[in-house]
């Protein structure tokens, strides 16, 4: 896909190391919740980056900020330009009549326009965030609004209640009270959602976070295993689709070997 110059309207800190990005295309990209965006910034870099909200007209970015790419995104100010190319991926299925929404940290980005979806379909959600601290909560407010029941956590107990959202998750399955469930977050918190899913035979779609360099299934830097690739494949997989790949088990660095992996010396 060719890249469409995007002007941004609106850059704001969301909360410690989180950045909201509100964009204008100047052509209209459609997309769907759980889809994801390359993010280009002309002589910086390009990187993937969820939709977070939003319509074909505006574009909502929810960036953690971890490094040089993203450090310059918060830089950005209203009436810069960017470039955005895409959507790319599969997005999240609507299924069900009652969803657990479960978000650990910026991977609520793609469940906040999710979560909106379902609640126009007619679905209860219940939400589900967790951070490291109460400084650590974000888009806390958007998806406190489009939950019918909100619930809040923090590894410190310094907001909500202490502990992880996968905590909030066991107890809901425990009591049937999901008939689905949707996740975003670190790797360690999505491998024990869809051990909970699977435990309590409940369906589970849950996005994956990978590197990901083209996004179009040609660089093959987002390999999952099994043939599967994030940017192709994904990001957003049912449970068990994951079955028999890395997922859980083998992480993968910018140059697509695995992290613990010898490097030839040079």
């Amino acid at each position: 896909m060719r890249p469409i110059p995007a002007r941004v309207v609106e850059s704001r800190e969301e909360c410690e190391r989180t950045h909201v990005l509100r964009l204008e295309p100047e052509e209209p990209v459609g997309w769907e919740p759980g889809q994801f965006l390359m993010l280009g910034i002309p002589g910086v870099d390009e990187k993937p980056m969820a939709f977070s909200g939003g319509d074909e007209r505006e574009i909502v970015l929810t960036v953690e900020v971890v490094g040089p790419f993203t450090e310059r995104c918060a830089r950005l100010e209203r009436g810069d330009w960017v470039w955005v190319r895409g959507p790319y991926g599969r997005p999240f299925e609507p299924v069900g009549n009652r969803a657990a929404v479960v978000a650990g940290g910026t991977g609520v980005a793609p469940l906040v326009p999710l979560a909106e979806r379902l609640r126009g379909r007619g679905v209860e959600v219940i939400g589900v965030l967790g951070g490291p601290h109460a400084e650590r909560l974000p888009r806390r407010r958007e998806l406190e609004r489009l939950s019918d029941e909100f619930h809040l956590t923090t590894e410190d107990g310094s907001a909500g209640r202490k502990g992880y959202p996968t905590d909030v998750l066991e107890e809901l399955l425990e009591e049937d009270r999901v008939d689905v469930v949707y996740a975003c977050g670190p790797e360690a918190m999505l491998v024990r959602v869809v051990k909970l899913a699977r435990r309590f035979d409940v369906p589970c779609q849950v996005s994956v976070v990978r590197y990901v360099k083209c996004g179009e299934g040609v660089c093959g830097s987002c390999a999952l295993g099994r043939g599967l690739l994030v940017c192709r494949d994904g990001p957003v997989f049912w449970a068990e689709e994951l079955e028999g790949t890395e997922f859980g088990d083998v992480r993968r660095d910018a140059s697509g070997l695995p992290e613990d992996e010898d490097r030839p010396r040079s």
